[in-house]
């Protein structure tokens, strides 16, 4: 569950002869982070300005992604792998991202490496795959490195959850044993644990959880398998371990992603809530909650040093921000399901902020004066972008500033040049196509179609189109699929791909044009 681990090599911490997969995290970005920060009444870093650190970075795509879109910023990726932290610097390199560094180091090596003190450090997955000591060391490190108030986020494979899958594992590095490649362990690993389940075996037949990790494997390759499942050292953790280990360090819990967990009505059933009433010390309660949603992995945000919460800091963070959603006009939700409870995000208040917000970032001075919104109230937009926040529709955003309309029949530009990279980049399901937006500070991936629909409305003149696309059908065996049928025909799939061009048009474009991700050429 991590872009891959930097730890160290020397005494077999971390298998590194098998690439990760590559991907982009956006729980990673310093914008949520803060908001983590803000909503559980802790003052957050700066949101502009400030110094970034990612251990265990793997190929890099999430700490370049971030730092193309937040140039104001200085960025570090560290990893122990050579060949992750050489890939990392190729994108920031051909994508033109000059505040991003890569590392190839040890986590005991950073404490002598000319590093400058961070406001973020982050590290997915990282504490699940390394041995004790390193974690101790890791976790030293970070605390070093932290200026005060600053923020570490380690995500991991988390007890009790995944004592069900434990035996899977065990089962896997058996199976695993033996010559090869780590892609040729996996292989036989995981085609005993496939003929198992397909032959009726009762702990796959009583165990959904180990069921549901069998399925993961499948989808996500053999990569994924050496990372998740075949490291040496393997240690799903307790939360309460966790945060004593952290505290010895100076390292305190504030709170976790995803959102709903930080607020218990929305976290528990009813029956669960009753049985918790006289929990009120904060550890004490993550440590219980866990046994109570049998959790299997935590994303977890703490800060350096002893810092008071206030309800106040959660307004002043909510009044300083601007907030607006990577979703289209018309997609946001008006429920979000949680596994206790259902947001309501509908009413005339909701209808003025969704609108507002859909069409670009806006503060909450900036909403009170709009007219559907002048008579609501500060405090009632303040708390009704609370609830939108929790519910995942809405983000904060890294400026306020709407773009200007652009004018009928205007040309577009891909203004940044890590965007215009990754466009260029051979399709493939290897190759995610991650694009940063400067306006949002952080970014998303999209498909191969609407990879191709922006290169086609950028770089090619409505002429050329219909030969364009003739060509790259030629010359590329794309997998298309409509509906639940694969397209074999080349001149229906030139079609298809005509037709998702006018689709961007009509749909996407003015949210990418709102993102900063695509812009009217001067």
């Amino acid at each position: 569950m991590t872009e891959g681990a930097g730890t160290g090599s020397g005494d077999h911490e971390y298998s590194t002869d098998v690439p990760y997969l590559r991907t982009f995290s956006g729980d990673l970005s310093p914008a949520l982070l803060r908001l983590v920060a803000a909503l559980n009444g802790f003052t957050p870093p700066p949101g502009a300005g400030f110094d970034y650190c990612e251990l265990g970075a793997g190929n890099g795509d999430t700490t370049a992604a971030l730092a193309a879109a937040n140039p104001g910023s200085r960025f570090v990726g560290v990893d122990v792998s050579p060949e992750h932290a050489a890939f990392g610097q190729g994108l920031a390199r051909r994508g033109g991202v000059e505040n991003l560094r890569f590392l190839a180091l040890d986590f005991a090596d950073l404490g002598r490496a000319d590093l400058p003190d961070f406001d973020f450090i982050t590290a997915n997955g990282v504490l699940s795959w390394v041995s004790p000591a390193m974690r101790q060391t890791m976790i030293e490190v970070a605390a070093a490195k932290l200026k005060p108030g600053g923020l570490f986020y380690v995500s991991y494979n988390a007890l009790p959850g995944w004592a069900a899958v434990e035996p899977l594992r065990r089962l896997m590095m058996e199976a695993a044993a033996g010559p090869g490649s780590g892609v040729e362990r996996a292989r036989r690993a995981l085609d005993v644990v496939t003929a198992l389940s397909a032959g009726g075996a009762e702990y796959f037949a009583g165990n959904p959880a180990a069921r549901t990790m069998l399925e993961t494997m499948t989808r996500l390759g053999l990569p994924y398998v050496v990372h998740e499942y075949l490291q040496p050292h393997w240690h799903p953790r307790y939360f309460l371990d966790v945060a004593r280990e952290m505290a010895g360090s100076g390292l305190h819990f504030i709170g976790q992603l995803p959102l709903h967990l930080n607020y218990r009505d929305l976290a528990l059933s009813p029956a669960q809530l009753e049985v918790f009433k006289g929990v009120t010390d904060r550890i004490a309660f993550e440590s219980l909650k866990d046994f109570a949603l049998n959790e299997f992995f935590r994303r977890d945000v703490y800060i350096k040093g002893e810092q008071a919460c206030s309800p106040e800091t959660t307004r002043d963070y909510l009044d300083g921000a601007a907030f607006g959603t990577l979703l289209e006009s018309g997609q946001i939700a008006r429920e979000t399901a949680l596994p206790h409870r259902t947001l309501q995000l509908t009413g005339p208040l909701f209808d003025a902020l969704i609108a507002a917000l859909s069409a670009g970032a806006k503060t909450v001075a900036e909403l009170a004066l709009l007219p559907g919104l002048a008579g609501a109230g500060e405090a009632r937009i303040r708390e009704s972008l609370r609830i939108l926040l929790i519910g995942g529709q809405v983000i904060p955003m890294a400026c306020s500033a709407p773009p200007a309309a652009p004018p009928r029949g205007a040309i577009y530009d891909v203004p940044l040049p890590y965007n215009r990279m990754m466009l260029a980049q051979r399709l493939s399901a290897e190759n995610p196509i991650i694009l940063a937006s400067p306006v949002a500070g952080t970014a998303m991936i999209i498909s191969q179609l609407e990879a191709i629909s922006l290169r086609l409305l950028t770089e090619v003149e409505p002429a050329a189109r219909p030969a364009w696309i003739r060509a790259l059908v030629a010359r590329q065996p794309l997998r298309l699929r409509v509906g639940d049928r694969w397209l074999d025909d080349p001149g229906e799939k030139a079609r298809v791909l005509a037709e998702q061009l006018d689709q961007l048009c009509a749909r996407r474009l003015p949210k990418l044009l709102d993102l900063g991700i695509v812009a009217p050429r001067p």
